[in-house]
């Protein structure tokens, strides 16, 4: 897959990276001669190659003369530039059109991927210059709008005609947005308008790509100012099946930010107050003020519910997601979970094949010591300790909500995570202490209706929505480590498209997202280790381990 060279300059953007460039300015191909047609088209991609290569020389040289000098140009030389590079944005045109002709064979379309081609237009054709325009701002404003117009144009150009590297277009329609975003900001409106340009674009993207973090990150700077929304999104960049590390230094950010916002007593600051905690936590601040923290944010969590009414659907689930990635660790190359997940994902184990591995109900004090392990570190390894305490803080919180249609979506969430962890091998371990499995059992004996068709709930294939067959939700955890073993690998085949409005909730949703959790449950109590279902009586009900689990989590309450 070939990565897209990054915009330093951009909100927490990647550093660029290097090519070969020896082995950018040569290609040698070897034509069939037997195919006339493949002949001529080598010789015609060989001609237009080497006036690419003429015209990006010259975009180097002046970019980076120009950027060294720094002397004001005029109205004429500016268009120079830009005509300039407007050539080579045509060079690259024809030429991907030339090896990607479908009387091509597969060694000529190859070429592009092969010397990065797309990456090179993208570096010395687009974002060279769009830093050399910025940092002439703002003498430079009407010339940089007119020449991101004319990149973006060429993108929607490439999108229809050369759909081979359609990932990549993608991503770049969305970083030209962002660019015309940066640079809008007198005009709130038209800021606003190229912001939700950058945000169609990079959704698409997440939707083709749902396991790179890097456009997780790029959704997240475009959340600001809303902190959750951002603390959603640069976590979910940092789990991801392919994280993007830089997003920590932009989250580190983010917890500052709301250090300085965080006030007792101000349900305003809500979101402010759940990021603090996650900060405080993250970068190993004073624990007294971690537990500050998540004791006022849970204070707050039922007035917050009731005030956003059918908003909290999502919200909920953002909440959820930021605390698994505090399991997670927020995501290190060595983070305990993280590892675990891709140790079960390469030994495709199964949930019932996984319980083999777990301590027996009988040994609890190996059980609570287990769990333990990591509570007295000084190491990132009790992030795995604290964070499995807010989380189900906040499940059990949620779970008082009995019958509140808004949290079902962050209560499914939740069974799903659970769920994933009994299916990782031994994982279950650093949760099972602290899951408030009697309330569990509650809120899903509410959910069962009288007319309900039970044979949904417990048969082996996973409930989908009628009409839709995704939840919204699915979308939010989907591409995080430990979603891989929840989602089928055709799951999400023919979903709705953002735009197509997949987040509108309906009410057949509701009703299958409860058939979701109850099924979720089923899957639960088939381990006959915290909860119990019996399908006569078609009702949940909680094991004795899971009761004195409770009490041995009242020790170590944060």
């Amino acid at each position: 897959m070939l990565i897209l060279l990054s915009k330093a300059a951009l909100p927490g953007a990647e550093p660029a990276q290097a090519h070969d460039t020896e082995r950018e300015q040569q290609i040698s191909l070897q034509p069939d001669s037997h195919h006339m047609a493949e002949e001529q088209l080598v010789n015609e991609v060989h001609r237009i190659y080497a006036g690419l290569v003429m015209a990006e020389k010259k975009c180097i040289e002046i970019d980076k003369q120009q950027a060294e000098l720094k002397n004001k140009l005029s109205d004429n030389q500016w268009q120079a530039l830009i005509s300039l590079h407007q050539m080579l944005l045509h060079e690259h045109h024809d030429f991907f059109l030339t090896s990607q002709h479908p009387s091509a064979s597969l060694v000529l379309k190859q070429v592009s991927e092969n010397y990065a081609m797309p990456a090179r237009m993208w570096r010395h054709g687009i974002h060279s210059f769009l830093e050399l325009l910025r940092h002439r701002l703002p003498d430079s404003l009407e010339h940089m709008l007119t020449f991101l117009y004319l990149a973006y144009s060429m993108m929607t150009l490439l999108l229809e005609s050369v759909p081979a590297f359609e990932d990549t277009w993608i991503e770049c329609l969305g970083d030209l947005a962002r660019y015309g975003m940066a640079i809008e900001r007198s005009d709130l409106q038209d800021r606003e308008t190229w912001a939700s340009m950058a945000r169609y674009w990079y959704r698409k993207a997440a939707d083709k790509r749902p396991n790179f973090g890097r456009i997780q990150h790029h959704l997240a700077v475009l959340a600001w100012p809303d902190m959750l929304q951002e603390l959603f999104y640069y976590t979910k960049s940092l789990v991801s099946v392919d994280p993007f590390p830089p997003a920590g230094e932009r989250i580190t950010s983010l917890f500052y930010r709301a250090l300085n916002e965080c006030k007792p007593n101000n349900l305003l600051v809500f979101a402010s107050v759940l990021v603090a905690a996650h900060g405080t936590l993250l970068m190993q601040g004073s624990l007294s003020n971690f537990r500050a923290h998540v004791k006022f944010y849970l204070l707050c969590l039922d007035r917050y519910i009731c005030q956003l009414g059918s908003e909290f659907k999502m919200r909920g689930v953002f909440i959820a997601s930021c605390n698994f990635a505090a399991i997670f660790q927020y995501g290190p190359t060595n983070a305990v979970l993280s590892n675990e997940f891709k140790e079960g994902l390469a030994q495709d184990k199964t949930g019932l094949t996984a319980s083999m591995n777990w301590t027996p109900v009988e040994n609890l004090d190996t059980i609570e010591a287990e769990f333990c392990e990591y509570q007295n570190l000084q190491s990132q390894n009790k992030l795995v300790y604290y964070g499995a305490h807010v989380t189900f803080k906040t499940l059990s919180a949620l779970l008082d909500q009995i019958g509140n249609k808004n949290v079902f979506p962050a209560v499914h969430a939740y069974l799903a995570f659970i769920w994933c962890m009994t299916r990782n091998d031994n994982s279950i371990r650093h949760i099972e202490l602290v899951v408030p499995w009697r309330k569990l059992t509650v809120f899903l004996n509410v959910m069962i209706w009288s007319n309900m068709d039970f044979r949904v709930m417990e048969r082996d294939e996973i409930p989908v929505a009628e009409d839709r067959k995704c939840f919204p939700e699915d979308f939010l955890f989907r591409g995080q480590v430990w979603s891989q073993q929840y989602f089928s690998a055709d799951y999400f085949e023919g979903a709705l498209a953002e735009d197509d409005g997949r987040s509108i909730e309906v009410l057949s949703l509701t009703v299958a997202r409860m058939y979701r959790c109850l099924w979720l449950g089923v899957q639960l109590a088939k381990f006959n280790r915290w909860i119990e279902y019996t399908s006569t009586s078609q009702r949940f009900s909680v094991k004795p381990f899971a009761l004195e689990l409770e009490k041995r989590a009242r020790r170590y309450d944060i």
